[in-house]
């Protein structure tokens, strides 16, 4: 096994944080959804007017997306945490998740981080959204998002040999001959913030020694806009503008 450039441990106080606020998003949304799933079937039952009955299907889809991205969010985690306190390594073979097989260098299509802090910030600060975003953040989403693009993303999958992290590999449609993935890391949820910033700054300044494109974005769309070409092959590049951020 090649020497480590660097390595990041897992902030065991965050982890057992983001645990406990992820477990009761689930359960207060499998709550509300099974009251509310309730309420519904006595609407139709009585016959109450339709307003009613949207507002109420709207509620049971609301707790159930929340629950879904919930579940979607413990299995991002799985690829920094596991039972060891090393999160990530990165050599010079490639990068090293905790619970996903090595990722080599020249099986990467780009690296991209995403620093969300200021959006983030300002969703908090809303009056109605503001108290969602808080608890979604403090349940492990993060506001810094690293994405590593592999060329063969089934190929990949099947490296997990199994493991529950394989699904957060997202498969796009055929590239090149072979079906990109994208993998979220989700850095400073698990991560102690200066280390998952550094970690984010190591992954990028070794991708683009290697010659892998890297791409480091304050925006959302700006950020959207320089992976869409390099993940989907039917991305409308004749309309896009660079917009890359500095973070």
């Amino acid at each position: 096994m090649a020497e480590p450039i660097f390595e990041a441990s897992v902030d065991r106080a965050k982890v057992d944080t983001v645990g406990r606020w992820n477990s009761g998003i689930i359960l207060v949304s499998v709550a509300l959804g099974c009251l509310v799933t309730a309420g519904l079937v006595f609407a139709i039952a009585s016959g109450m007017r339709w307003f009613t009955i949207i507002i109420a299907v709207l509620g049971v889809a609301a707790c159930l997306i929340s629950t879904v991205m919930a579940l979607r969010r413990r299995r991002a985690l799985m690829l920094l945490v596991t039972g060891t306190d090393i999160a990530l390594t990165v050599t010079d073979e490639g990068v090293r998740l905790a619970g996903a097989p090595l990722i080599a260098w020249h099986d990467m299509v780009f690296v991209g981080v995403l620093v969300d802090r200021t959006r983030s910030a300002r969703m908090q600060r809303l009056p109605v959204s503001g108290p969602l975003a808080t608890a979604a953040l403090k349940a492990g989403n993060g506001t810094l998002l690293c994405e590593i693009c592999v060329r063969d993303g089934a190929a990949l999958k099947r490296a997990f040999g199994g493991d529950r992290g394989a699904e957060r590999v997202t498969l796009f449609d055929e590239f090149d001959g072979a079906r990109r993935g994208l993998i979220p890391l989700m850095l400073d949820a698990v991560i102690e913030d200066s280390t998952a910033h550094q970690a984010a700054r190591v992954l990028v300044d070794e991708a683009s020694r290697r010659g892998v494109p890297t791409g480091t974005h304050t925006s959302v769309f700006g950020y959207f806009e320089w992976k869409g070409p390099m993940v989907d092959r039917k991305w409308p590049v004749a309309e896009r503008k660079d917009t890359r951020g500095t973070a």
